[in-house]
């Protein structure tokens, strides 16, 4: 089957639905449909070009006002040959120039969200018109939501869209990567830490990871703990690393911002961690908690994204207070101390039912039901 996706950004770019791309359009490579990528024109990388078994067509930009619209697009859709169009995104020059020309496209479509930030982030009255009002109107032509998470469900429905098209699918995540990484056991003398265990938290210092709270629920164990966090600094959020370096100074943490990291680091840096903490107000859905158990770690996180149904399964913990978090590291760190190995076994096993060879599988389910209506 020919799967069109289309996504704002696609590898080489980092981030959170990027990597839903990748992982997806690369799974549906190895069962052998044809996946088709159509995104944004990056530099340094060609316009047009197949890799490992995915085509990648990348239509340019131009900026109109404040506002950045892609050229060409529904030429350049009706020139693809695809059997059914996935969209990734929403409030996003993919979805919202897709939107209205959506008519007229007569492939199948389904779409998938991540999830809506600027309504939980930013609230107004503008986006909640936009969700509540103008998504449902806007999706009368698709088929399909595809959604990453039970909270996704819950609020698209909620919104008026027709509950019978809602899909709980989840993400995956490439488990023989996460496995394959060996550990380093210099990272944490490069690193310089003195403490005993060290907890990790990646995704950098976005207004939504709320890294405060995470500094307040590991501040008991400061004798003990030390905090690693990776990923871009975000200029502008207020828990930005100049933020994070004040306050764990303040409270008497051993704080490290290692930055962003090549994947291979990334990987390697969550093998060196005893515990992965999360203070997120909101999350689409939560990869890194998946790579986390992947890499052998149990997590602690709020309760947001894919936390809570990963914490069901016993994944990791949920907190709701800078105390229980505190509580639930402690606990966490002691049990990984008493079985270690065991900690690490199971953490895995439960991750390996996300791998994305797995997890494709519910796609295509749709895919075909939607190609057959």
């Amino acid at each position: 089957m020919r799967i069109l996706i289309v996504s704002h950004r696609f590898f080489p770019a980092e981030g959170g639905s990027e990597r839903w791309a990748l992982g997806l359009a690369r799974a549906l490579a190895h069962r052998g449909d044809r996946p088709i990528v159509l995104t944004q024109r990056e530099s340094g990388v060609p316009d047009a070009e197949t890799v490992g078994g995915i085509e990648i067509h990348r239509i340019g930009m131009r900026t109109v006002g404040r506002f950045r619209q892609p050229e060409h697009y529904l030429r350049t859709l009706r020139e693809l040959d695809f059997d059914l169009l996935h969209l990734s995104g929403n409030r996003i020059w993919s979805a919202d120039y897709l939107f209205p020309i959506a008519p007229f496209v007569p492939q199948p479509k389904a779409i998938t969200t991540h999830g809506f930030y600027q309504l939980e982030m930013k609230g107004g009255l503008g986006n909640r018109l936009y969700f509540e009002r103008y998504l449902p109107f806007a999706l009368r032509s698709f088929g399909a939501y595809l959604a990453l998470t039970d909270h996704e469900v819950e609020q698209i429905v909620s919104f008026g869209y027709d509950p019978r098209r809602v899909h709980l699918v989840g993400e995956g995540i490439d488990f023989l990567e996460l496995t394959d990484t060996p550990a380093s056991s210099d990272l944490r003398a490069q690193w310089k830490i003195t403490r005993r265990s060290v907890a990790i938290s990646c995704g950098g210092t976005w207004e939504n990871k709320r890294l405060d709270r995470v500094l307040a629920g590991i501040a008991p164990l400061r004798r003990e703990l030390a905090l690693v966090v990776t990923g871009r600094d975000v200029a502008g959020s207020p828990y930005d690393r100049a933020y994070l370096e004040s306050r764990a100074h303040e409270l008497g943490i051993e704080f490290r911002y290692v930055g962003p990291l090549a994947r291979p680091e990334q990987l390697a840096a969550l093998r060196a961690a005893d515990v992965y903490v999360q203070g997120s107000s909101y999350e689409g859905f939560g990869l890194a908690l998946l790579e986390a158990l992947g890499s052998g770690l149990t997590f602690v996180a709020y309760p947001t994204g894919v936390a809570p149904a990963l914490a069901g399964l016993g994944g990791g913990r949920i907190a709701t207070d800078p105390l229980e978090f505190a509580d639930a590291v402690r606990e966490t760190l002691a049990h990984r101390a008493e079985r270690r190995e065991e900690v690490a076994a199971r953490a895995r096993l439960l991750a390996r039912s996300w791998d994305w060879n797995d997890v494709v599988e519910r796609y295509a389910a749709i895919y075909r039901s939607l190609a057959s209506d």
